[in-house]
């Protein structure tokens, strides 16, 4: 009895001390997860932005000028997307490449506990565009078969890319002990990419439209006759009234039917060639 007493006694001091060494384990596991889970929702949130900032540069280069600069659309997408900017956008807008962020000027959520900035500068977020052929060879030769049959001059450079990168603050100066032994830095660079396709018919206004589609309209070749047509349309307009609104051949493009035009007198957008007004 005396030997079973002092086994179960050391059982139970075997068992104590095994559940603190799991207890510390667990916690330690615990604490990384949680540390590690906090900076991976602040990248998380960058992540997103630069996203933004990607399908932005992409969506401005398809709208811009080609005198409008990577440089200035850089700077007005540091101005715009990662200040924290409380105006409406203006013409004036950037940020150049220069001395460090204001920490009021940035998102909160991109600090760490000792309030340093994870991208420290505005030079630490670069945006790059670039212009070019749809990809593939079947696009190529069905833009050159379309502006062949009288389709016009089709943008054949319709592609637009953006390549956004953004330079994350060294994480050894964050939480040095959480880096694989052996290494003193982890540099992240987050990289995000977006691609935009323009529509070559429209990107000229309502004009290019009608000269590119009326080719593809069989009707448009009485707009060709227009002179030879006009005495046959007086003649009908004395039996029909609405004779004298026949426009045959004549491409309308951007017309707003005139019940869907809120208050005001009717008003319809000129026809392209003139001639009076798209009814």
């Amino acid at each position: 009895m005396i030997k079973r007493r002092h086994t179960s006694c050391g059982m139970r001091q075997s068992q104590s001390g095994q559940a603190i060494v799991e207890m510390v384990v667990v916690a330690g596991v615990m604490i990384s997860l949680f540390i590690g889970t906090w900076y991976l929702g602040k990248f998380h949130d960058l992540q997103s932005t630069a996203i933004q900032t990607a399908r932005y540069a992409a969506w401005e280069r398809t709208v811009k000028p080609p005198s409008f600069s990577d440089a200035t659309l850089q700077s007005q997408a540091r101005a715009r997307l990662f200040s924290w900017n409380k105006n409406a956008y203006k013409a004036s807008d950037g940020k150049p490449n220069g001395s460090n962020w204001v920490a009021s000027d940035v998102n909160a959520q991109w600090t760490d506990p000792k309030g340093q900035l994870l991208v420290k500068r505005p030079d630490d977020v670069s945006v790059r565009t670039v212009q070019s052929a749809l990809p593939g060879g079947a696009a190529q030769k069905f833009s050159k078969i379309i502006s062949s049959v009288g389709g016009g001059n089709l943008n054949a450079n319709g592609l637009y890319t953006s390549d956004v990168s953004v330079k994350l603050i060294d994480l050894a100066l964050l939480s040095p002990q959480f880096l694989p032994d052996g290494q003193s830095s982890l540099n992240l660079t987050l990289n995000e990419k977006s691609a935009l396709v323009t529509d070559s018919w429209d990107a000229s206004g309502a004009a290019a439209v009608a000269r590119n589609t009326a080719s593809f309209s069989p009707a448009s070749i009485f707009a060709k006759i227009e002179p030879v047509l006009s005495p046959i349309k007086w003649a009908l307009s004395l039996l029909e009234p609405a004779f004298s609104n026949f426009e045959p051949g004549q491409v309308c493009p951007d017309v707003v039917p005139a019940d869907r035009i809120d208050g005001g007198p009717r008003k319809n957008l000129p026809v392209y060639r003139g001639g009076g007004a798209c009814n």
